[in-house]
């Protein structure tokens, strides 16, 4: 927590005065006692009542910085939250936090780069798929994120903080998109003192906190043979999807080390604010990452273009719908295989037009998998991708 300079304006860490006021009316506290140098605050009725937060009635005082930092630490008592973790509350007009604390062979604060980047990487994966979860029912998400989701996660901040190596995610409760109206609203302050009762960023933590023990359930039954990895496919509430899955796979990096998940909610959009604590194993995250291959491999999934050579057409006759296997990659997996196709009639002649020239197609469909057999269906798009030679 940063400190007032000499002359005794605040430095810009410390939150204003009247964003803390905010932040107090509208978790619950009630202004006991102002007077000319002091505000005294209480919080709700039966809950801590012998408790107070004193404030300055200005931010100029030399000793703000301190009052403030003594208020976080009170509030911090109350809430069972990390100092930092209201300060982010307060900074973004409404946070919630997760937390993960790694467990590396290492000196205190440091982790290998490799352990580092996965488990980042997984956090930023894991916080898209939570949010693009609330407007897809799929097990498997579409390659394209809705853009809601991507811009959601833009907004989190993460920082360190003190232990072996903890990695704090501060999750806006609101979003650049209203949930009422539609309109954009910035995400900061302004939005303190209307949050709604249920903003986008807690249904985001909601889900991540869900999901994370769904997972672990899940691994937990496969573990013990009671469940077959299949189970993972099975449509449930709060079911994790592939990207969660693997997420939470990768976030003890490449060797799967131990790692804790904590998740604290801010006051300002209601509920309960006791923080959860999850601690998840080598194995789970283990099983985990062999449930995410799983779904990507045997699940239906939805929106995925392929492009290729056309290898084989049949039809019965020479007219009408027909059927054709296009060798390709689909931009889901990156992977070459083979994918059947059924045609109309003017598409089936694109499609001998491709073969006999060699040129490349490009398919967008719902992808089937049954054993091996790949077949994009419900498509919405096939093209020829002309050649350079190609005046057609």
């Amino acid at each position: 927590m940063s400190r007032a300079d000499s002359s005794g304006a605040a430095v810009a860490n410390v939150p204003d005065l009247a964003a803390v006021t905010n932040y107090l009316t509208n978790s619950g506290w009630i202004a006991e006692d102002t007077d000319d140098r002091t505000s005294m605050w209480r919080p709700r009725p039966g809950a801590h009542d012998s408790i107070r937060v004193v404030l300055p009635t200005s931010q100029r005082v030399r000793d703000y910085a301190d009052r403030v930092a003594d208020a976080l630490k009170t509030l911090s008592f109350v809430e069972r939250r990390l100092p930092e973790e209201i300060a982010d509350d307060i900074k973004f007009g409404g946070a919630d936090n997760i937390a993960v604390r790694l467990t590396p062979d290492a000196p205190p604060g440091e982790a290998p780069l490799l352990l580092a980047h996965s488990a980042i990487s997984a956090i930023k994966n894991f916080v898209v798929a939570a949010a693009a979860s609330l407007d897809s029912n799929s097990l498997v998400l579409p390659p394209r994120r809705p853009q809601r989701a991507e811009a959601y996660a833009s907004q989190a901040r993460l920082s360190t903080q003190q232990g072996s190596f903890v990695l704090s995610l501060a999750l806006p409760l609101a979003d650049i998109y209203s949930d009422e109206s539609g309109e954009s609203i910035p995400p900061g302050q302004d939005a303190l003192v209307e949050v709604p009762p249920q903003p986008f960023g807690r249904k985001v933590t909601n889900r991540m906190l869900a999901s994370t023990r769904k997972a672990q359930q899940l691994a937990e039954e496969v573990s013990e043979g009671n469940l077959p990895i299949s189970s993972f496919g099975e449509f449930t509430p709060d079911a994790p999807n592939a990207t969660e899955l693997a997420a939470l796979s990768s976030l003890g990096g490449p060797d799967h080390d131990i790692y804790q998940m904590r998740f604290a909610q801010s006051p300002l959009a209601g509920g309960s604010t006791e923080p959860a604590l999850l601690r998840v194993t080598p194995g789970q995250q283990r099983i985990l990452g062999e449930a995410a291959d799983y779904l990507r491999t045997r699940q239906p999934r939805a929106g995925v273009t392929v492009t290729g050579l056309i290898v084989r057409l049949f039809r019965e006759g020479g007219f009408g719908r027909g059927e054709a296997v296009i060798q390709g990659v689909a931009d889901d997996s990156g992977v070459a295989r083979r994918y059947r196709v059924e045609l109309g009639e003017p598409e089936y002649n694109e499609a001998v037009r491709a073969h006999a020239n060699g040129l490349h197609v490009t398919a967008t469909g719902d992808l089937d998998i049954r054993g091996t057999r790949r077949s994009l269906r419900r498509m919405t798009s096939f093209a020829v991708i002309p050649g350079l030679d190609d005046e057609s």
